[in-house]
């Protein structure tokens, strides 16, 4: 009979199987859990540490750059992190953004 085990408990076993240099078999036999449980967690961890994608609008009405200064006013910078890359961005930099947005559009 198989134990269960929890998310935290399973995150455990894959970081451990990552140095692992044998094979599932025998990562599996050695740890008593079965190659099912273990590709089953593999698969619904990995899925549930994906980033998601929020899709923002942006209007592309040319404006007065002094009304758009004025509108970013107050606002911190713009910070972005994905994994370990971290990117930031001035709040009043709207060229920038629009085209860092813009180029992430094209890769998606």
């Amino acid at each position: 009979m198989t134990k269960k085990f929890n998310d935290v408990t399973w995150r455990g076993f894959l970081e451990k199987f990552s140095s692992y240099e044998g094979t599932v078999t025998s990562f599996c036999k050695k740890n008593n859990i079965s190659k099912s449980q273990f590709y089953y967690y593999k698969s619904k961890l990995e899925q549930s540490s994906k980033p998601t994608f929020h899709a923002i609008a942006i209007s592309n009405k040319e404006s007065n750059p002094q009304t758009v200064n004025n509108s970013v006013k107050g606002y911190n910078d713009i910070r972005i992190e994905i994994g370990k890359a971290n990117i930031y961005i001035p709040a009043n930099e709207i060229a920038l953004l629009s085209n860092i947005l813009k180029e992430l559009s094209k890769s998606c």
